[in-house]
């Protein structure tokens, strides 16, 4: 596959180099995917809340495939500390939560959730059971999304923030094996 430097601002998200191929089936993923969710949801975009909450939709699904991407893992590899910084940060089902008016408890037990295992699978870098750990504790999170009964359209955006965090961004894809 052919890369190209990405652009400096955009390092954080896709890495210092990507394929259009990437690029390209992550913008794709995060349109084709909000539109779903958006026809699920029957929310009208029609006041900031909304429309605030679907930008912060469509980032959650862009990065949900942008994260298992080379260059962003490279990037983050190569950075440790920023790894724990843009863990830490991701409070988006939370704010996605509030502004469409969903339970903040449900939300917060979500959050908490695939912060401490995405922090669990993020201590495991380097191990060859990281990629093992993270999928057991992305199925108990599966488990748990389909417990709390949540409606549709917020249980398919909270398991792509799961999938994000945990699974997409905490696990070092390409790992040289030891």
């Amino acid at each position: 596959m052919k890369y190209f430097k990405t652009p400096e601002f955009l390092h954080e998200v896709f890495g210092e180099k990507q394929s259009i191929l990437e690029i390209t089936g992550t913008i794709l993923f995060a349109l084709v995917g909000s539109w779903v969710i958006y026809s699920v949801a029957e929310i009208k975009l029609d006041n900031w809340r909304a429309i605030l909450a679907f930008i912060l939709i469509a980032d959650v699904l862009a990065g949900c495939i942008a994260n298992f991407t080379l260059g962003t893992n490279e990037f983050y590899t190569k950075r440790p500390k920023n790894r724990l910084i843009f863990i830490a940060i991701h409070v988006h089902i939370i704010v996605i939560a509030w502004l469409l008016s969903q339970p903040l408890d449900t939300a917060l037990l979500m959050w908490a959730y695939t912060i401490v295992a995405a922090s669990v699978v993020n201590a495991l870098h380097g191990k060859s059971i990281q990629g093992f750990i993270a999928a057991n504790l992305m199925c108990y999170g599966i488990f748990l999304l389909i417990y709390l009964s949540l409606p549709t359209w917020f249980l398919m955006v909270s398991l792509f923030f799961m999938i994000k965090v945990l699974f997409s961004f905490a696990v070092d894809h390409y790992r040289q094996s030891a």
